[in-house]
């Protein structure tokens, strides 16, 4: 069919080489793996757990969103027809932006189309990152995407499935941070202005040397005092002397600014090579599929 038809539940299943009884029997069998207690419903916990269980790292799980999205009468829990439903509503939105992308709508994503896609929605990849995207989502290897394999990656994914949210998704699970500090990814700072990066840190190094330069100031004064050190007197005479603007003296916020623009830089230049590599050496590939859907699970 055409990238501007009418997409309904039949096109899906025709594009998955399912029956319906089939798809109803896969639905039930990833309901029943989130139901472990057989509840007959789901609720945040259980997803939560779900998703732990499926070793999928706390850095890129959506549980909350999962379950906010899934519980149509937000009640706190996810009946199977509420399952159903979103399954439903997922599965033909993804068919539609598989659509939008297969130009020659054979079937297949080809990695010039995805490139294409990606470049109208304003994301520019070079052929290494083009590849590592291909190689998460294309289960078998052949240097295609299926619409099996795109809604493999996208199933759980609760958010609106856009090419720019999908590119985000993907970058959030093959180029995850980790730890406590940001990190900022090869992906990001590549498609991004990486001055932007800096200039946030130079902003943020100037106002926090200036938040903190009344206290630097008063720290002077009172170890330069001959007599016993007391607070009060000395905010008292620094306020005499030069007002406000003395305790921003020796250096002002501007210099303060300029030396956090600076330093905020250069740190994040340092810093940033080896927290790619830690970022590389911890990342870890998720394919939805292999974890969801096991033969066993079928058979």
């Amino acid at each position: 069919m055409s990238g501007t038809g009418v997409v309904s539940m039949d096109h899906v299943l025709v594009a998955l080489g399912e029956t319906k009884e089939e798809r109803e029997v896969r639905i039930r069998s990833l309901f029943n793996f989130f139901d472990a207690a057989n509840n007959g419903y789901l609720d945040y916990a259980q997803i939560e757990a779900g998703l732990s269980a499926l070793q999928i790292p706390p850095e890129y799980k959506y549980a909350r969103e999962l379950c906010e999205v899934c519980d149509a009468n937000s009640d706190g829990r996810v009946e199977y027809h509420e399952f159903r439903r979103y399954m439903d509503d997922k599965e033909l939105e993804l068919y539609r932006i598989f659509q939008s992308i297969d130009v020659e709508h054979d079937g297949t994503i080809l990695p010039e189309e995805l490139y294409e896609a990606l470049l109208k929605a304003g994301i520019e990849m070079n052929d290494e990152e083009l590849a590592h995207f291909v190689e998460h989502v294309d289960k078998d290897n052949n240097g295609i995407i299926t619409f099996e394999e795109w809604r493999d990656f996208l199933l759980l994914y609760p958010h609106e499935a856009t090419i720019e949210n999908i590119y985000h998704h993907w970058e959030r699970v093959c180029l995850v941070d980790i730890g406590e500090q940001a990190v900022i990814p090869e992906g990001i700072s590549k498609h991004v202005n990486r001055s932007k990066y800096f200039l946030a840190g130079g902003i943020a190094g100037g106002i926090s040397r200036t938040a903190t330069a009344p206290l630097d100031r008063l720290k002077v004064v009172l170890q330069v005092q001959s007599e016993p050190a007391s607070i009060m007197p000395a905010v008292t005479k620094i306020w005499k002397q030069d007002g406000l603007l003395g305790f921003f003296r020796e250096p002002g916020p501007l210099v303060q600014l300029g030396c956090g623009t600076i330093s905020g830089a250069v740190g994040a230049t340092c810093v940033y090579p080896l927290q790619v590599i830690r970022t590389r050496y911890n990342a870890v590939s998720i394919t939805v599929v292999s974890l969801f859907f096991p033969k066993e699970m079928m058979e």
